[in-house]
């Protein structure tokens, strides 16, 4: 490549044309013509009419060399009637006549060259022959082949233009890990250090999870991550050595890790010098980590996080935070944090840019630091932390610099925008609807006045049509996040519902709408008040018995609930550990009019305990009333409760708890329920687990009546998969206690989509 350095000498000597129009830019080829001239031109900012600049065209040399469509560049300049007319001088890259692959054996070449997404007319770029290369590597890397090197090389073709592309393949030896051991510890078991690592050994599901694979990039991360989960446990002196791999008798590897444990160390002291702003007294009742106590590199880490917020919510933005670790006798150290404080600030100016689609306002409501305040460094995290739950971004990044403002620190929100609109269709099973084909159209970052695009407020719009033998559903809601301006969100719902799978002796259609206010009360709470409006058709079969006539009709529901929901779960995919709970109160009828005249009320919460080897012991619980007021002394069917299934006693099936027609044998439902269960799930590979579960409930039929007489348990085992269409939950559940014979069909099979939410 010369065309930079000479283009860059010329144009020293060309400033004489500094200023002057450009009336031509010519491109003259230097041997084949592989690249036309509009592609060129396209990377050029030179153009007739322009004003001439040196600095142009040292930016458009550097952006042809970069688009890697020329071997050479050179411009030069003509003074001309009128101004300057500019040549561009190049030598454009080869074409690719054709691919070929040497030293491979376990791909075909023809496998090799669909990899590489190469084909035969493209420019040769460097950048694209380096993508190829990386996805061959890929593809050997993914079978176990972890040592493999790509590199490459041109030959000259017969044609002119044009050269062949060669990949060299160095393939090394397969070398899937069966077996992980760590040799040297005792204080620590493999089981606890593997868990520490991303390389996986081989499984069951390995064609699935890729387990068994080695990266070498991602084992020597391992390693650290293994040595650092060493010193968290106190071993500061811990050392992990180069992993050796060792053939097993027939195929695969087993990865032998050496580890020298030392000694345990144990705190001896923790101080402050020199300390500013604050006394050690105030910080030291906040410190994770403290004398006596076994030494720990991630609790010294979280403190050092914890001074750093301390400082920060002063406005001590530049707030250093050193701790010093020094030896002691007796395998005892000493830990002195030293803080240099730095000067305060306040909030200056609040940039925002590459929000493309998403308007200023959703971004900085978000924000809770405004201009003129104290400079919060803990505030950054938050922002950072609440701009990426919005899902709108691919990539946030929140900064302070230096204000123009003495005593101010500006704060720069950089975001890269994403899709944030889907559409998803395809077919789905279960054990209680059958076969149902779906379409869902959603739109988290909506907005419903931004005609055309629809996107940029924040708004959530959905809308799904599911249809199956027993189900037909359609389904239009918006909710709008901040309404007037406040954490309040609003919402609206329109649906239709041909629910044909509740009963074998009626069919269910609802026709309504919604709308609903959700206030957040604290950081994990919020309160939901929803009114509904439907009508409610049911239509009883011919013949059935005289209690599913009498349901027959079509009903006015008029309804208003006020539920209060805590929620501190890790996740709502996954949960580990914490707790829900979801109180509400439901008043149809009365005074807001309607044909149903019945209240409900209902609890249901979840606990969730991480306990050993990543098992997760999951306790459920529910309890529902409805009772009329004002009529007849009967509850229509809809409003009754019913259990059986997949969601809650999953021995028995579908809505088969509950009272019983005497002459159909078909539930009627009752006015109260209770439902409690344990679940145990453990991990099978890294997107199975496994469960064992015990559960049981009651409906009777009478309302605030929770005599467990016609109690049902059932216990069963099950699976949890984490699909790309979703979490998929499986399982199997034999009854063993049932409140009347005509429950009891034995064993049964449940499958379904396991959302938390």
């Amino acid at each position: 490549m010369v065309g930079t350095a000479q283009a860059q000498n010329f144009l020293l000597e060309a400033g004489q044309f500094d200023g002057k129009k450009v009336t031509a830019v010519e491109i003259r080829y230097r041997g084949a013509k592989t690249v036309n001239e509009a592609r060129l031109r396209s990377h050029m900012a030179v153009a007739p009419g322009k004003a001439f600049s040196q600095t142009v065209l040292d930016g458009d040399i550097k952006t042809l060399n970069a688009s890697g469509l020329v071997n050479d560049v050179q411009i030069f300049a003509e003074d001309v009637s009128g101004g300057v007319k500019v040549i561009v001088d190049v030598a454009t890259r080869p074409l690719i006549s054709g691919l070929g692959f040497d030293g491979n054996s376990t791909f075909s070449d023809g496998k090799l060259a669909k990899e590489t997404k190469l084909g035969v007319g493209q420019v040769l770029s460097d950048a694209q022959i380096i993508k190829a290369r990386r996805n061959i590597e890929k593809l050997y890397e993914g079978y176990g082949y972890p040592d493999v090197s790509v590199t490459h090389r041109l030959q000259a073709s017969s044609r002119a233009g044009y050269a062949d592309l060669v990949f060299l393949v160095g393939e090394g030896e397969k070398s899937e890990v069966y077996k992980i051991r760590f040799e040297g510890n005792s204080a620590l078991k493999d089981t606890d250090l593997r868990k520490e690592m991303n390389t996986k050994e081989k499984g069951w599901f390995s064609w699935f999870t890729k387990s068994g694979r080695i990266n070498t990039v991602a084992l020597d991360e391992d390693i650290e991550k293994v040595e650092d989960f060493y010193r968290s446990k106190g071993f500061w002196r811990a050392k992990v050595g180069i992993p050796k791999r060792v053939p097993r008798k027939g195929e695969g590897v087993d990865l032998v890790i050496p580890v020298n444990e030392g000694p345990r160390y144990v705190v001896n002291s923790v101080g402050f010098p020199s300390i500013k702003v604050f006394t050690r007294e105030e910080l030291m009742p906040a410190l994770s980590l403290v004398g006596n106590m076994p030494f720990s590199s991630k609790k010294v880490r979280d403190d050092v996080r914890m001074i750093r917020s301390y400082y920060g919510s002063r406005g001590y933005a530049d707030v250093a935070v050193k701790p010093d670790i020094r030896e002691a006798a007796d395998s005892r150290v000493n830990i002195f944090y030293r803080i240099t404080p730095g000067s305060r600030k306040k909030v200056g100016r609040v940039n925002i840019q590459g929000n493309t689609k998403s308007m200023d306002k959703v971004i900085r409501r978000e924000i809770p630091m405004r201009p003129g305040e104290n400079f919060n460094s803990v505030d950054i995290d938050t922002t950072k932390r609440r701009l990426s739950n919005l899902n709108y971004f691919d990539d946030v990044q929140v900064t302070g610099s230096n204000s123009s403002q003495a005593g101010y620190r500006d704060v720069n929100i950089m975001v890269n925008e994403k899709k944030t609109g889907s559409v998803n269709f395809g077919a789905g099973f279960s054990s209680v609807d059958n076969i149902v084909g779906f379409i869902n159209l959603e739109q988290t970052n909506f907005d419903i006045t931004n005609w055309g695009r629809f996107t940029g407020a924040g708004q959530r719009f959905s809308m799904s049509l599911r249809a199956g033998a027993e189900r037909k559903d359609f389904r239009l809601s918006l909710v709008e996040p901040w309404f007037l301006g406040k954490k309040l969100s609003l919402g609206t719902e329109l649906y239709y519902r041909d629910l044909l799978f509740l009963s074998d002796e009626y069919d269910q259609t609802n026709i309504g709408g919604s709308v609903f206010l959700r206030k957040p009360v604290g950081r994990k709470a919020y309160v939901k008040g929803e009114y509904r409006l439907e009508s409610i058709e049911i239509d009883a079969e011919n013949g059935t018995s005289q209690a599913f006539l009498d349901e027959d009709g079509k009903y006015l529901r008029s309804a208003l609930s006020l539920n209060y929901v805590y929620d501190s779960r890790d996740s709502n995919k996954l949960p580990r550990r914490g707790h829900k709970v979801d109180l509400g109160v439901t008043v149809a009828g009365g005074f807001l009019g309607g044909d149903v005249d019945a209240y409900t009320v209902s609890g249901n919460g979840t606990k969730h305990w991480n306990l050993a080897w990543d098992t997760i012991l999951t306790a459920r619980g529910s309890f529902t009333v409805v009772d009329e007021f004002g009529g007849d002394g009967s509850v229509p069917i809809f409003e009754r409760q019913f259990l059986g299934g997949s969601r809650d006693l999953r021995g028995f099936e579908y809505r088969d708890i509950g009272p019983r027609d005497q002459v159909t044998e078909e539930v009627l439902g009752g006015g109260s329920s209770f439902f409690a269960s344990l679940e145990l799930t453990f991990p099978i590979t890294e997107r199975v687990r496994g469960a064992v579960f015990y559960d049981m409930g009651f409906v009777n039929e009478d309302s605030w009546d929770f005599s467990a007489s016609n109690l049902a348990t059932d216990a069963g085992i099950g699976l949890r998969l984490d699909l790309p269409i979703g979490p998929l939950a499986v399982d199997y559940a034999i009854p063993i206690q049932s409140p009347d014979d005509e429950a009891d069909k034995g064993g049964q099979f449940n499958f379904y989509l396991n959302y938390q939410f």
